[in-house]
């Protein structure tokens, strides 16, 4: 229990130092995996869902859960401007998903996507 400034009345701290602390994980590895999407993207939404709920009924935040917030926020911003930034290259470069495709088909020099497959032996 903690005390007010007066020294005589308590009050209970609703801070949660387990949902700041799972922030502070998760975006950190939000942060660190921004290369793989889907997981990413799991771990800061998590984490900056972890970062809000840290504060309790307070309307005030621990550092760790400050800390969880932005590196959450960081690695969610990363992960959408590296896959936007992807999708331009291919959509500049190939001129959409369609020359993409065909261009990785020339590479492996078949003409349909069951060619390749039959060519690396997986059952189609």
């Amino acid at each position: 229990m903690d005390y007010q400034p007066d020294g005589q009345t308590p009050y209970q701290n609703t801070h949660s130092q387990n949902m700041a602390l799972a922030s502070l994980i998760l975006g950190t590895l939000a942060l660190l995996t921004c290369g793989c999407i889907y997981f990413a993207v799991v771990c800061a939404s998590l984490g900056i869902i972890f970062a809000l709920l840290s504060k309790g009924g307070s309307l005030t935040m621990n550092t760790s859960g400050k800390i969880g917030l932005v590196l959450s926020s960081l690695g969610l911003a990363f992960t959408l401007l590296l896959y936007i930034g992807l999708f331009l290259y291919v959509l500049k470069t190939y001129g959409g998903f369609d020359g993409f495709m065909q261009e990785s088909l020339n590479f492996y020099g078949v003409d349909s996507i069951e060619e390749l497959y039959q060519m690396m032996g997986v059952p189609y």
